[in-house]
């Protein structure tokens, strides 16, 4: 099989596809997923250049790509009785794991979850971490409730169009920050008010919100703390030493830490079947050009999510 790896920290030129033995299931609680789509996430060309290994620890030998994973399950051990072979599914591998980027992975079930048939797998690729990362920080970091108050710093990026419409799902009032090229595109996706950085400093503005989501993260808790309410919350999503710092001081600061949550993709996925959420595709790339594919994400200007083809 098919399956994306890098041995050494650098460029996109490091990435490899190679031909390699397709899981067994023989232990026990497994699952074999024929992979149809994943998509890239920032943390897929962060890791490779290195810069997160501070929290990744030491390069392994092999490295594998890709947390998100969208399929159909090829086999299973008999052990499991919540899913057959030829269900569609979804699940987002763990942090130390990896493998996306593979035409099959072996799984636990315990985070995996059904994709209804009029679903689209294509968009679901797009899913998992981004949608993740931008429910964990609402809902668990940000409590958040009807009528709330939600500023999301980077509203046009992967995590940031899915914040926007899970934010306006849940009764929210959306402000969204984004280029002046990008506004349309935040404002069709439902948020309320649209600013452009580029034209406006909202650090100036009078408003409190309930929640600011930096999914860009190139504030802090510091520089917004007065656009918050009193029981406001600001999230960050990189664990720098500011942010590590803001966390020491102030119960005001959250940072989204991502891992698999069964229960953030089902609802999604409902969210997603009700028509409330959907996954902007800005490039869809096969899994032979992954190169290109990092070429163009690490330039931080996508809009929507970046979609590999398996």
């Amino acid at each position: 099989m098919k399956q994306v790896i890098y041995t050494s920290y650098g460029n996109s030129e490091v990435l490899e596809i190679q031909n390699n033995p397709k899981p067994s299931i023989k232990r026990k609680k497994s699952l074999l997923i024929k992979v149809h789509y994943s998509s890239l996430n920032a943390v897929d060309w962060k890791n490779r250049k290195g810069n997160l290994r501070i929290f990744s620890g030491l390069l392994k030998p092999r490295t594998k790509q890709g947390f998100d994973v969208v399929g159909t399950i090829e086999q299973k051990t008999d052990d499991i009785n919540d899913f057959e072979i030829g269900d569609k599914v979804v699940v987002l591998l763990g942090n130390f794991e990896g493998g996306a980027l593979s035409e099959f992975i072996r799984v636990h079930p315990k985070n995996v979850v059904k994709v209804p048939d009029r679903l689209p797998l294509k968009t679901i690729g797009g899913l998992p971490m981004a949608g993740t990362t931008a429910w964990l920080a609402l809902l668990k970091n940000g409590q958040l409730k009807k009528g709330d108050k939600v500023l999301i710093n980077g509203g046009s990026s992967g995590v940031g169009h899915l914040a926007i419409q899970i934010s306006k799902a849940y009764g929210a009032e959306v402000t969204s920050i984004s280029s002046t090229k990008n506004l349309a595109f935040c404002k069709a996706l439902g948020a309320n008010h649209v600013i452009s950085y580029q034209k406006e400093n909202f650090l100036k503005s009078s408003q409190k919100y309930d929640i600011i989501f930096d999914v860009v993260f190139n504030q802090s808790l510091k520089k917004t703390k007065h656009l918050l309410t009193k029981n406001g919350t600001y999230i960050g999503t990189t664990p720098s030493p500011t942010m590590i710092k803001e966390l020491l001081w102030s119960k005001q600061a959250k940072f989204v830490a991502v891992e698999p949550h069964k229960q953030a993709l089902t609802d999604l996925i409902k969210l997603m079947e009700e028509q409330k959420l959907e996954v902007k595709i800005d490039q869809e790339f096969e899994l032979e050009n992954i190169v290109e594919a990092h070429r163009y994400m690490e330039q931080s200007r996508t809009v929507g999510k970046v979609i590999i083809k398996i």
